[in-house]
């Protein structure tokens, strides 16, 4: 078992997103041991190495952390998610083997018209900005339909649609 970088719950190990929070589980960290890497390079055991275990922790090039929070308004679900580089929102297919960032098939998004690859949020000049991926029920800040592939800035408080499916956008 695995527990969730976010909210701390535990996942079967091999899980890709929180089943209860929808946080991806890339952040766990793996570990692994000299002696293991000794076997894997068919060097076998080395005299006067020291067993020592080390934490692989993923680095972005970019060390700042950018984050924001999308609530969704009918369950009050908070989705804190680290913008690092353009995060994909839409709809989970195992069989089409879709997995976004942002899973909103959690909150009821195949009634509410998301599609499995529905927009982009990405950062640029130090904000954050929405991008429809031509979905086929739209996307909207505050009503205001979004134009595909035509990124558009988001302010804290911005209301956001995915098809329906409504959503306060905030920045922390």
């Amino acid at each position: 078992m695995q527990r969730c970088p976010n909210c701390n719950v535990e996942q079967f190990d091999g899980t890709i997103f929180c089943a209860d929070c929808g946080a991806g589980m890339q952040a766990v960290q793996r570990r692994e041991t000299t002696t293991a890497l000794n076997k894997a390079s068919g060097s076998g055991s080395l005299p006067n190495v020291v067993e020592d275990t080390a934490t692989i922790t993923p680095v972005a090039s970019d060390a700042r952390m950018h984050q924001i929070v999308l609530v969704v308004i009918n369950s009050g679900r908070r989705i804190e998610v680290d913008v690092r580089a353009a995060i994909l929102v839409g709809r989970k297919d195992h069989t089409r083997g879709i997995f976004p960032d942002i899973d909103l098939g959690l909150d009821g998004g195949y009634d509410a018209g998301v599609s499995r690859k529905h927009a982009i949020i990405s950062t640029r000049d130090g904000g954050y900005m929405l991008e429809d991926l031509a979905s086929a029920n739209g996307t909207f800040i505050n009503g205001r339909k979004l134009a595909a592939q035509t990124p558009t800035a988001l302010h804290n408080g911005d209301e956001v649609k995915f098809g329906t499916l409504i959503l306060r956008y905030e920045e922390h």
